[in-house]
């Protein structure tokens, strides 16, 4: 059970299933309008690192301030977005943790073995900040948000960076990895399968994205 889980066909599941959520939620994400002073666009961004507790309150208020159906839309599409990341985060630190892993297999110290297996463990780390992220803001999605303490602020842009920091090293480093076993032909030919059907994910991810996303993005848009 444990070979399968850690291997690339795991992998390029998980892989497969990260881009159709994200699919998903990048069509929700089209909804994210808000009004502060003019009805503007905003990202999930702007929520997880507002460079201040007012510009989270009010982003998140400004909803609320939309004509009509807009606004419904918009509050409706956030909370949607927030809750398919719940869904989203097993998959995306489940795919680092398999990624780590196979690099930890394939090390021949002792000191990289332990290092890439640390890597994949501390992705608790993040996908705990990540449930206490949406949870932070899901309850601040009402007409008149609490502005947080500077403090409370400040511990949230710390969570923030680690969340971020944790998991962006571990890719990069997985990947350099991963390239460095490339380079130096120390990889098994079957992982090239893999790797096509990866490439293939995202091939179809951004053929659905042209399709769908431009189109559904400006008749949102003209609606406005």
């Amino acid at each position: 059970m444990w070979t399968f889980i850690i291997s690339w066909t795991t992998f390029s599941i998980f892989f497969g299933v990260i881009l159709l959520l994200s699919f998903v939620m990048k069509l929700k994400s089209l909804h994210f309008y808000t009004k502060d002073v003019v009805i503007k666009r905003f990202n999930i961004m702007d929520l997880e690192l507002p460079a201040t507790p007012n510009e989270l309150v009010n982003t998140l208020k400004g909803l609320y301030q939309l004509p009509g159906s807009i606004s419904k839309n918009a509050v409706s599409a956030l909370k949607s977005h927030l809750y398919l990341d719940f869904l989203f985060m097993p998959f995306a630190y489940g795919a680092i943790f398999i990624l780590c892993m196979l690099v930890s297999s394939k090390m021949d110290y002792p000191f990289g073995i332990i290092l890439f297996q640390v890597l994949a463990w501390i992705q608790l780390i993040p996908w705990l900040c990540d449930i206490i992220e949406n949870v932070y803001i899901l309850r601040k999605i009402k007409p008149e948000p609490a502005i947080s303490s500077p403090a409370t602020h400040t511990a949230y842009l710390i969570m923030e960076a680690f969340k971020w920091g944790i998991a962006f090293v571990s890719i990069i480093a997985a990947s350099s990895m991963i390239s460095y076993f490339w380079l130096t032909g120390d990889y098994a030919v079957s992982s090239f399968h893999y790797l096509l059907i990866v490439l293939t994910e995202i091939a179809l991810f951004f053929i659905m994205g042209k399709i769908f996303i431009k189109s559904k993005k400006k008749a949102i848009k003209n609606s406005i």
